[in-house]
């Protein structure tokens, strides 16, 4: 192998052998210009393609969503619906000609006897005793309050 030490000893100039040695070290720390191209052009591939994954990613979630709202929209008219007839039903339950119906014909009810009705006094405390009492309050006295 010939050393630099040599090329210089035989007279300063550069034989062909040291040109070679120099330019394989020199070659040995230099990157070419292609392979630098290649790594450059890699990395904007790979970020070309992270963004397009990312737009796909979005649309797909874009696409997820917009399903979800449809069928919870459809949900909602669904319950919307129901409500109505909910609504309707209540109604026609709470007719009072159908409240008189059933509670004649099913229950056996019908309005009070006459002697069944009982007067109260115009005091609250009179219609809570008497609410209270078990036994029907005592008829009022014709005649005042006193006795003989």
């Amino acid at each position: 192998m010939i050393s630099l030490h040599d090329a210089g000893a035989s007279g300063g100039g550069t034989t062909p052998a040291t040109a070679t040695a120099s330019a394989l070290a020199a070659s040995m720390f230099r990157v070419p210009v292609a392979r630098r191209g290649a790594g450059v052009g890699a990395f904007v591939l790979a970020i070309v393609t992270a963004g397009a994954l990312a737009h796909v990613g979005v649309r797909l979630k874009g696409l997820e969503v917009a399903y979800d709202l449809g069928r919870e929209r459809r949900i909602a008219t669904e319950m919307e619906e129901q409500r109505r007839r909910l609504q309707i039903e209540i109604g026609m339950l709470k007719d009072p000609r159908r409240v008189i119906a059933i509670a004649r014909e099913k229950l056996n009810m019908g309005p009070p006897a006459p002697d069944a009705i009982w007067r109260l006094g115009s005091g609250r405390g009179d219609r809570a005793a008497a609410l209270l009492s078990p036994t029907p309050p005592a008829p009022a006295r014709e005649g005042g309050k006193g006795g003989r």
